[in-house]
Protein backbone atom coordinates (compact mmCIF):
# COMPACT_ATOMS: atom_id res chain seq x y z
CA UNK A 1 0.00 0.00 0.00
CA UNK A 2 2.82 2.58 0.89
CA UNK A 3 4.42 1.31 -2.42
CA UNK A 4 1.13 2.29 -4.18
CA UNK A 5 1.11 5.65 -2.88
CA UNK A 6 5.07 6.56 -3.35
CA UNK A 7 4.68 5.86 -6.78
CA UNK A 8 1.75 7.84 -7.32
CA UNK A 9 3.48 10.45 -5.82
CA UNK A 10 6.21 10.31 -8.18
CA UNK A 11 3.78 10.42 -11.37
CA UNK A 12 2.10 13.62 -9.66
CA UNK A 13 5.42 14.95 -9.21
CA UNK A 14 6.80 14.23 -13.09
CA UNK A 15 3.46 15.43 -14.46
CA UNK A 16 3.77 18.60 -12.65
CA UNK A 17 7.19 19.10 -13.46
CA UNK A 18 6.08 18.52 -16.71
CA UNK A 19 3.35 20.95 -16.54
CA UNK A 20 5.67 23.28 -15.20
CA UNK A 21 8.84 22.62 -18.09
CA UNK A 22 5.87 23.16 -20.95
CA UNK A 23 4.93 26.52 -19.22
CA UNK A 24 8.81 27.62 -18.96
CA UNK A 25 8.94 26.16 -22.68
CA UNK A 26 5.55 28.65 -23.20
CA UNK A 27 6.97 31.73 -22.28
CA UNK A 28 10.14 31.62 -23.78
CA UNK A 29 8.63 30.98 -27.05
CA UNK A 30 6.37 34.19 -26.62
CA UNK A 31 9.47 35.91 -25.50
CA UNK A 32 11.43 35.28 -28.59
CA UNK A 33 8.00 36.26 -31.08
CA UNK A 34 7.75 39.50 -28.93
CA UNK A 35 11.44 40.26 -29.67
CA UNK A 36 11.06 39.09 -33.25
CA UNK A 37 8.24 41.26 -33.84
CA UNK A 38 9.79 44.68 -31.85
CA UNK A 39 12.59 44.27 -34.24
CA UNK A 40 10.64 43.69 -37.18
CA UNK A 41 8.55 46.93 -36.12
CA UNK A 42 12.02 48.90 -35.66
CA UNK A 43 12.61 47.81 -38.80
CA UNK A 44 10.15 48.95 -40.80
CA UNK A 45 9.77 52.37 -38.82
CA UNK A 46 13.44 53.71 -39.11
CA UNK A 47 14.40 56.90 -38.32
CA UNK A 48 16.85 58.68 -40.59
CA UNK A 49 19.87 60.19 -39.64
CA UNK A 50 19.64 62.80 -42.65
CA UNK A 51 16.89 65.01 -41.55
CA UNK A 52 18.56 68.39 -42.17
CA UNK A 53 16.67 70.43 -44.59
CA UNK A 54 19.46 71.88 -45.96
CA UNK A 55 21.74 69.61 -48.40
CA UNK A 56 25.59 69.58 -48.23
CA UNK A 57 25.91 71.98 -51.32
CA UNK A 58 23.21 73.89 -49.67
CA UNK A 59 24.97 74.61 -46.47
CA UNK A 60 28.14 75.20 -48.21
CA UNK A 61 26.70 78.23 -49.79
CA UNK A 62 24.78 79.42 -47.06
CA UNK A 63 28.73 79.41 -44.80
CA UNK A 64 30.53 81.09 -48.04
CA UNK A 65 27.49 83.89 -48.19
CA UNK A 66 27.91 84.38 -44.37
CA UNK A 67 29.98 86.32 -42.23
CA UNK A 68 34.02 86.21 -43.00
CA UNK A 69 35.02 85.46 -39.61
CA UNK A 70 32.60 82.45 -39.46
CA UNK A 71 34.24 80.40 -42.76
CA UNK A 72 37.76 81.23 -42.10
CA UNK A 73 37.33 79.83 -38.17
CA UNK A 74 35.92 76.81 -40.26
CA UNK A 75 38.58 76.51 -43.57
CA UNK A 76 41.37 78.49 -42.44
CA UNK A 77 40.81 81.12 -45.47
CA UNK A 78 38.64 83.67 -46.69
CA UNK A 79 35.80 82.73 -49.27
CA UNK A 80 37.60 84.69 -51.88
CA UNK A 81 40.31 82.36 -51.69
CA UNK A 82 38.42 79.03 -51.55
CA UNK A 83 36.12 80.29 -54.59
CA UNK A 84 39.56 80.93 -56.29
CA UNK A 85 40.75 77.49 -55.29
CA UNK A 86 37.49 75.43 -56.40
CA UNK A 87 37.31 77.06 -59.73
CA UNK A 88 41.14 76.51 -60.18
CA UNK A 89 40.41 72.74 -59.08
CA UNK A 90 37.44 72.47 -60.96
CA UNK A 91 38.10 73.94 -64.11
CA UNK A 92 41.37 71.93 -64.57
CA UNK A 93 39.16 69.28 -64.64
CA UNK A 94 40.73 67.89 -61.41
CA UNK A 95 37.40 67.83 -59.22
CA UNK A 96 33.93 67.08 -60.88
CA UNK A 97 31.14 67.41 -59.69
CA UNK A 98 29.05 64.79 -59.02
CA UNK A 99 24.69 64.07 -58.86
CA UNK A 100 25.33 64.68 -55.31
CA UNK A 101 27.99 66.41 -54.37
CA UNK A 102 29.54 69.91 -56.67
CA UNK A 103 33.10 71.14 -56.53
CA UNK A 104 32.70 73.39 -53.73
CA UNK A 105 31.20 70.98 -51.29
CA UNK A 106 34.25 68.40 -51.94
CA UNK A 107 37.09 70.82 -51.33
CA UNK A 108 34.48 72.57 -48.23
CA UNK A 109 34.85 68.88 -46.79
CA UNK A 110 38.15 68.32 -47.00
CA UNK A 111 39.15 71.77 -45.97
CA UNK A 112 36.75 71.34 -42.83
CA UNK A 113 38.52 68.06 -41.42
CA UNK A 114 41.73 69.70 -42.40
CA UNK A 115 41.28 72.91 -40.40
CA UNK A 116 39.50 71.76 -37.63
CA UNK A 117 40.50 68.20 -37.07
CA UNK A 118 36.91 66.97 -37.61
CA UNK A 119 35.75 63.91 -37.25
CA UNK A 120 33.71 61.90 -40.01
CA UNK A 121 30.59 61.40 -38.41
CA UNK A 122 30.50 65.24 -37.09
CA UNK A 123 31.25 66.00 -40.91
CA UNK A 124 28.84 63.52 -42.49
CA UNK A 125 26.24 64.60 -40.41
CA UNK A 126 27.08 68.59 -41.28
CA UNK A 127 26.60 67.70 -44.88
CA UNK A 128 24.17 64.79 -44.93
CA UNK A 129 26.32 62.34 -46.08
CA UNK A 130 27.20 58.80 -45.09
CA UNK A 131 30.66 58.35 -43.44
CA UNK A 132 31.71 56.15 -46.48
CA UNK A 133 30.73 58.94 -48.93
CA UNK A 134 32.62 61.66 -46.57
CA UNK A 135 35.72 59.29 -46.20
CA UNK A 136 35.59 58.84 -49.92
CA UNK A 137 35.72 62.37 -51.02
CA UNK A 138 38.26 63.86 -48.66
CA UNK A 139 40.86 61.40 -49.91
CA UNK A 140 40.24 62.57 -53.49
CA UNK A 141 41.09 66.02 -53.02
CA UNK A 142 43.78 64.89 -50.72
CA UNK A 143 45.29 63.55 -53.47
CA UNK A 144 44.70 66.04 -55.95
CA UNK A 145 45.83 68.68 -53.41
CA UNK A 146 48.97 66.69 -53.01
CA UNK A 147 49.57 66.29 -56.59
CA UNK A 148 49.90 70.28 -57.02
CA UNK A 149 52.53 70.42 -53.97
CA UNK A 150 55.25 71.64 -56.90
CA UNK A 151 53.01 74.21 -58.23
CA UNK A 152 51.98 76.00 -55.03
CA UNK A 153 54.82 74.86 -52.90
CA UNK A 154 57.99 76.48 -54.27
CA UNK A 155 60.73 77.19 -51.75
CA UNK A 156 62.89 80.38 -52.20
CA UNK A 157 66.50 80.49 -53.14
CA UNK A 158 68.47 79.28 -50.07
CA UNK A 159 71.86 80.62 -51.44
CA UNK A 160 72.05 83.95 -50.62
CA UNK A 161 71.52 85.86 -47.95
CA UNK A 162 68.46 88.08 -48.38
CA UNK A 163 68.40 92.01 -48.66
CA UNK A 164 66.19 92.24 -45.51
CA UNK A 165 69.58 90.85 -43.71
CA UNK A 166 71.61 93.22 -45.28
CA UNK A 167 69.22 96.39 -45.34
CA UNK A 168 68.80 96.49 -41.77
CA UNK A 169 71.75 97.58 -39.88
CA UNK A 170 72.16 96.88 -36.09
CA UNK A 171 68.88 94.63 -36.40
CA UNK A 172 69.85 91.59 -38.02
CA UNK A 173 73.48 93.01 -38.24
CA UNK A 174 75.84 91.69 -37.59
CA UNK A 175 74.31 88.85 -35.81
CA UNK A 176 72.55 87.01 -38.68
CA UNK A 177 75.18 88.07 -40.90
CA UNK A 178 75.60 84.84 -43.86
CA UNK A 179 71.84 83.42 -42.18
CA UNK A 180 70.15 82.28 -44.95
CA UNK A 181 66.73 81.36 -43.11
CA UNK A 182 65.53 80.09 -40.04
CA UNK A 183 64.31 76.14 -38.94
CA UNK A 184 62.02 75.14 -35.96
CA UNK A 185 59.79 72.05 -35.05
CA UNK A 186 55.97 71.83 -33.82
CA UNK A 187 53.94 69.13 -32.98
CA UNK A 188 50.95 68.33 -35.07
CA UNK A 189 48.17 65.91 -33.46
CA UNK A 190 47.87 63.33 -35.35
CA UNK A 191 45.95 59.77 -34.95
CA UNK A 192 48.52 56.54 -35.24
CA UNK A 193 47.88 53.00 -35.54
CA UNK A 194 46.74 51.43 -32.46
CA UNK A 195 49.62 48.45 -32.69
CA UNK A 196 52.38 51.60 -32.33
CA UNK A 197 50.14 54.33 -30.59
CA UNK A 198 52.13 54.70 -27.87
CA UNK A 199 55.59 55.76 -29.49
CA UNK A 200 53.52 58.60 -30.70
CA UNK A 201 52.78 59.85 -27.55
CA UNK A 202 54.80 63.49 -26.75
CA UNK A 203 55.59 64.69 -23.25
CA UNK A 204 52.42 66.72 -23.26
CA UNK A 205 50.62 63.69 -23.27
CA UNK A 206 48.94 63.63 -26.83
CA UNK A 207 49.20 61.98 -29.68
CA UNK A 208 51.50 63.87 -32.51
CA UNK A 209 54.20 64.00 -34.67
CA UNK A 210 57.14 66.39 -34.98
CA UNK A 211 58.25 68.24 -38.13
CA UNK A 212 61.14 70.10 -38.27
CA UNK A 213 60.72 73.27 -41.13
CA UNK A 214 62.99 75.29 -42.49
CA UNK A 215 61.48 79.28 -43.96
CA UNK A 216 63.60 82.20 -45.12
CA UNK A 217 63.20 85.43 -43.59
CA UNK A 218 59.98 86.46 -45.15
CA UNK A 219 58.57 83.39 -43.83
CA UNK A 220 58.57 81.74 -46.94
CA UNK A 221 59.04 77.51 -46.15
Amino acid sequence: MNWFRSATRRDEDAQSTSDAQREDDDMCARAVVAIINSRRTIRRNPQPMHDSMLTGSMRVEEILNGHEDVIQSMISMKSSTFRLLSNQLGGRGLLRPTNHMNVNEQLFIFLVICSQGASNRHVSYLFQHSPETTSRWFFRVLKVICALKDEFIRPPDYTTVQSLIIEHEGKYRPWFDGCIGAIDGTHVPCVPRRENADGWINRKGFHSQNILAACSFDMKC
